[in-house]
């Protein structure tokens, strides 16, 4: 089952984590520079596997989000983003 995470980096925008993370689900989303939602029925365990190397010194936020609770003031893209998922 395909799931929602939040995924946030603290490192200036890299091409190389960037590159991995659109390689984990071609379903995803940046709406910050340090900060992208993907769909994948990775875990976040995975997805941190897939990630970390490399960037073993680097914060990386992965957490899963509940696809039909969430509020807030964002670009429409992120809300029609996630309302196509829900």
């Amino acid at each position: 089952m395909k799931k929602i995470y939040l995924l946030q980096y603290k490192k200036p925008t890299d091409a190389m984590i960037e590159n991995r993370i659109k390689s984990i689900s071609a379903t995803w989303i940046k709406y910050f520079d340090d900060n992208y939602i993907v769909e994948t029925e990775k875990s976040s365990k995975e997805i941190y596997e897939l990630l970390k190397v490399g960037f073993e010194d680097t914060s990386l936020f992965i957490i899963e989000l509940n696809k039909t609770n969430y509020y807030g003031r964002m670009n429409t893209k992120v809300w029609d983003w996630l309302k196509a998922r829900t």
